[in-house]
């Protein structure tokens, strides 16, 4: 107001990216932008049939297969 000018803004939220990664679309990007099928198939391996199980307490649940997303703290998820 100050200026008479307009101000914009914008909010990205990079709160969960990690998560929301299709990864059958990551293998096809990788082998679009000319990674050889060889190098593409490295995290398609490491991803392949992850499962996971969820503590509440002192209860276990039973393992449940992950579809979507890069593992968090693995060295291929901030390069990919």
């Amino acid at each position: 107001m100050e200026y008479n000018e307009a101000v914009l803004q914008l909010f990205i939220d990079f709160m969960k990216p990690y998560d929301s990664i299709r990864r059958e679309v990551l293998y096809n990007i990788l082998i679009e932008t000319g990674i050889t099928l060889k190098l593409a198939m490295i995290p398609k391996m490491c991803l392949t049939e992850t499962y996971s199980r969820a503590r509440v307490g002192k209860n276990l649940s039973d393992m449940f297969r992950i579809r979507n997303g890069l593992k968090q703290g693995s060295a291929l998820s901030p390069l990919l």
